[in-house]
């Protein structure tokens, strides 16, 4: 018996849903705010944030969809929106610093070439439990944890919740703003009125189609376990509900090319 997600309405999509972060995150200028108050850094220039963008290791290696993607010069981000915590996004972090490593490294270059590798989980509740509004992990010495590894990466689970106990008053209102929707600081009332502005797209609203019937095809067919003929048959799915040929080569790690061969297909069959 087949399982039916029914999806939010898009009208009532929030910042703190995934569609809707992600959609706003594309804004280059948004994006870099976002990273510079939750890292604490500076930037000075972005590449295009993309979204839902789609790593995989080999054909048959687990494949990812980052939420939020995007570097500078020297730095490699993924900013991820957890609205559900799971045991596994501990796991999930290691697999995706691994991924954004195999991505940006060519054959031939050094190790030395790496970016530095930063991943942001921002979880509405608590993870760990432990009442920090904030944990950053970076690998130490277990004999003298004042000697880093300095692997140049870092993971940063942000605890919405705990908002009340952060020091500074634009990241708090920033995490309270995705827990309750009050947009009350000057970069909230931006990602509000980006919010605002993609509800007003058709383009927008077709993409979230898209994004749900991806979601519901997963469970449909299997796609999370990664057997390449429940991909094949949830792509049929997904042409007859008219998903462009290129999202679905890029959702389900298909060749463009057997997507077009399936399309091809159905069309002759019609």
């Amino acid at each position: 018996m087949e399982r039916l997600i029914k999806p939010k309405p898009f009208e009532e999509l929030k910042c703190s849903d995934n569609f809707m972060f992600a959609k706003v995150m594309e804004d280059e200028n948004t994006c870099k705010s976002v990273l510079e108050l939750l890292l604490d850094i500076k930037i000075d220039r972005l590449s295009y944030p993309e979204y839902e963008k789609t790593m995989l290791p080999g054909p048959d290696g687990k494949s990812i969809r980052l939420d939020v993607h995007t570097s500078d010069s020297q730095r490699d981000f993924d900013i991820e929106i957890q609205t559900t915590l799971y045991k596994e996004l501990r796991e999930r972090t290691r697999y995706y610093q691994s991924l954004m490593d195999v991505d940006s490294l060519k054959k031939g270059h050094s190790y030395e070439e790496l970016k530095d590798n930063i991943i942001i989980f921002i979880c509405l509740e608590d993870l760990f439990g432990l009442g920090l509004p904030v944990y950053t992990f970076e690998n130490t010495c277990r004999e003298n944890n004042s000697i880093k590894l300095e692997d140049r990466t870092l993971k940063v689970f942000y605890n919405c919740s705990g908002w009340q106990n952060v020091a500074s008053k634009d990241k708090a209102e920033f995490l309270k703003f995705l827990l309750t929707d009050n947009a009350e600081s000057s970069l909230c009332k931006k990602l509000k009125e980006r919010e605002k502005q993609i509800k007003m797209t058709a383009r927008a609203q077709k993409e979230y189609m898209d994004f749900c019937m991806l979601k519901q095809a997963c469970i449909d067919y299997g796609k999370e376990e990664g057997r390449n003929e429940a991909k094949l048959e949830a792509a049929r799915n997904m042409l007859l509900q008219g998903v462009d040929t290129d999202k679905i080569a890029q959702w389900l790690d298909l060749p463009l090319e057997k997507v077009c061969e399936l399309a091809e297909e159905l069309q002759a069959k019609a």
